[in-house]
């Protein structure tokens, strides 16, 4: 899966910079504007900061129909949402649903366009959308500056290609956990009701967490060789 960023008739020359640098932040490098309203250059450059490779690469077109071309699945942006389901334009999703739909996505390219800095993208582009994107803000504030909007999509979708740090425990690994707890917590000489208290915080504590299978086997043997000094 590769991942093409679309700037519909930017209108701030920073801002066009601010987001090749993003771009270059999250590994990304296919960068395509469309009719821009403002020149590419000496304030772009500067804002694109160690991402002016991006912005120098990056290809220039008159309409959103070319830059799309070549590309399987559209992710629209906006900040304006449906207030109804009724309009299906402006039904959205965050960027971290739509970084998980794009999970399943092994082949192929994907397009995230960004509309303009005044007034976004209208109807007729968001009909070339699969379908749209926005970030959660305040109710009192939502808009976010174009350069933000896109680091945090960019964010996203830079998960799926960070691997795992760490194996997390199996749900039969922590079943086994809390059993040998249990045991532990009625070998131990508290009164039931305490007893009962630590099993339930123990519990809150592994399902809260995100225990590796490595940590969880640790604590098994643990409880288990307690458990063997207690008999």
């Amino acid at each position: 899966m590769t991942v093409r960023v679309v700037l519909v008739e930017p209108e701030k020359e920073g801002n066009i910079g601010s987001v090749a640098r993003a771009m270059k932040n999250f590994d990304l490098d296919d960068l395509w504007i469309v009719n821009s309203k403002v020149p590419i250059d000496g304030e772009a450059r500067a804002y694109a900061m160690h991402g002016l490779d991006v912005l120098t690469a990056a290809r220039t077109v008159k309409t959103l129909t070319e830059a799309l071309e070549g590309v399987d699945v559209v992710a629209g942006t906006s900040a304006v949402v449906a207030s109804s389901t009724s309009n299906l334009h402006r039904v959205a999703v965050t960027p971290k649903q739509m970084a998980e739909k794009i999970r399943t996505t092994k082949r192929g390219r994907v397009a995230i366009v960004f509309g303009r800095e005044s007034s976004g993208l209208n109807n007729k582009e968001l009909e070339a959308c699969d379908f749209l994107v926005t970030v959660p803000a305040s109710h009192n504030y939502n808009v976010l500056n174009i350069a933000t909007a896109a680091s945090i999509v960019f964010y996203e979708l830079f998960q799926l290609k960070t691997p795992k740090s760490i194996e997390l425990a199996s749900g039969d690994s922590k079943r086994r956990l809390l059993a040998e707890f249990d045991r532990l917590a009625r070998e131990c000489d508290l009164q039931p009701h305490k007893r009962r208290l630590a099993q339930r915080a123990f519990r809150n504590i592994i399902s809260r967490s995100f225990i590796s299978r490595r940590e969880a086997s640790l604590l098994i043997g643990v409880f288990r060789k307690a458990l063997s000094k207690t008999v």
